[in-house]
Parts: C-alpha cells; sequence; structure tokens
C-alpha cells in the first residue's frame, strides 16, 4: 500500500492543561478544557474538534461541488451536535450533522453534494467511517 500526504501537528503545553497546536502552515490555535479539571477555558475542546472537522471537511466540499455544478452560494451554515457516552472514554455514540445553504443552484446538485462528501471526497468523514491503524511512542 502507498502512503499518500503526511500532516504534522505539534502540541506544546502552555499552562495546567492547555496547549498550542502548531501545523506545517504556521497555524496555530488553543486546545483547552474546563478551569474544573485543569484547563483556563480558552480555547477548543480536542472532542469538539474533532466535529470542527467533520464540519468543516464536509461543508468546504459541498459548496466546491455545488459551485463547480454552476449553482451560486450567498450563505452556507452547518451546525454539528456530538452525543457523548456517559461512560468514559466519552465516545461520540451519535453526530449529528445539518447543513443550512442558501442561493441559487439546483436542490437535487445540494443532495447530490452531499452524498459525494459523505461517501467519498471527505476524509474527516472516511477515517470516522473506518477507522485507521493508529500507532504510539513514547
Amino acid at each position: 500500500m502507498t502512503m499518500g500526504q503526511l500532516n504534522t501537528i505539534k502540541l506544546t503545553m502552555v499552562k495546567g492543561l492547555q496547549f498550542t497546536a502548531h501545523d506545517e502552515h504556521g497555524h496555530t490555535m488553543i486546545l483547552d478544557t474546563e478551569t474544573k479539571i485543569g484547563g483556563f477555558d480558552q480555547g477548543f475542546r480536542p472532542m469538539e474538534l474533532l466535529l470542527v472537522s467533520l464540519a468543516g471537511c464536509m461543508s468546504m466540499d459541498i459548496v466546491s461541488i455545488v459551485q463547480k455544478k454552476g449553482g451560486q452560494i450567498t450563505s452556507f451554515e452547518t451546525t454539528i451536535q456530538g452525543q457523548r457516552a456517559e461512560k468514559h472514554p466519552k465516545r461520540f455514540e451519535k453526530i449529528i450533522v445539518k447543513f443550512i445553504c442558501q442561493g441559487n443552484y439546483e436542490r437535487e446538485d445540494l443532495l447530490r453534494a452531499l452524498e459525494l462528501s459523505r461517501d467519498k471526497y471527505c476524509g474527516v468523514s472516511a477515517t470516522l467511517r473506518d477507522s485507521p491503524d493508529i500507532e504510539f511512542s513514547i
């Protein structure tokens, strides 16, 4: 099996349970958690970022596909909710994604774009559907 592009993210502890994430393109973001468990409540939680990743990937795909089919999108909003288990590891047991799109486009193109993103193009959706091998080292 040949491997594709390798993406690298580096996390650095700032204080308590707050970290900064750095990507290969010079972007930085804060990861944090609640103050009651050692964070400072100043950034996204890791599980929230999983939702952001799925919503972002699919939103970009859908808008791009609709526009390539000649549609014009004037506004696009995605709401994503993750329902978590009560017991550790408190994984998402259900994810609900709602897209709201306005503009001049064919509804069937929008529906097809959603299907194509979900089933073919969105790497986040594919990763969640068919989990990758994960290696750890220390």
